[in-house]
């Protein structure tokens, strides 16, 4: 098995000896261990898992350092329902036989990094990474002097990130 943050041969192993990111989760829903009923799996910080059932996030709440977990569902988070505050804000996306769509403001300077594993990553109609296996990672012109960001750290495992708007 891959890390799905990093890319990194994980083997056997139950944390990803390179980042440290929980190798169970995926291991589980890839393995069919009863992934119907939800279950409390500690990934740190704030986190919001979909099984088998889409979500709707907002920027309504604080959601930067948010991690956004969809397997087999898909999120959809619409960072234009209220205004971005200044400076960076970075969300976390994991989609596994999932999709997420992000729409940011036209005004908004937009950061993907990543990786994409038998799915693909598309920012404001530009295709990043399709394929295989790809390193994903794009900016805004400008991106470091923009007043407002968005860092947006995708993996996509049979699954993609579609970035709006």
């Amino acid at each position: 098995m891959f890390c799905p943050k990093c890319g990194v041969e994980a083997g056997e192993a139950r944390f990803c000896r390179s980042c440290g990111v929980n190798l169970t989760i995926v291991s589980n829903v890839l393995e069919g261990r009863d992934p119907s009923r939800p279950q409390k799996i500690a990934l740190g910080g704030k986190t919001t898992l979909n099984l088998f059932q889409a979500s709707r996030l907002s920027n309504e709440q604080d959601l930067s350092g948010h991690t956004a977990v969809s397997m087999f569902a898909g999120a959809r988070i619409d960072l234009t329902a209220a205004p971005i505050g200044a400076g960076e804000t970075k969300i976390n996306v994991v989609s596994v036989f999932g999709g997420t769509e992000i729409l940011v403001p036209d005004d908004v300077a937009v950061r993907v990094t990543g990786v994409s594993i038998l799915g693909g990553v598309k920012v404001r109609g530009r295709q990043l990474g399709n394929g295989i296996f790809s390193m994903n990672h794009y900016e805004t012109p400008g991106y470091s002097q923009a007043p407002r960001r968005v860092h947006i750290d995708a993996t996509s495992i049979f699954g993609g990130l579609k970035i709006i708007r």
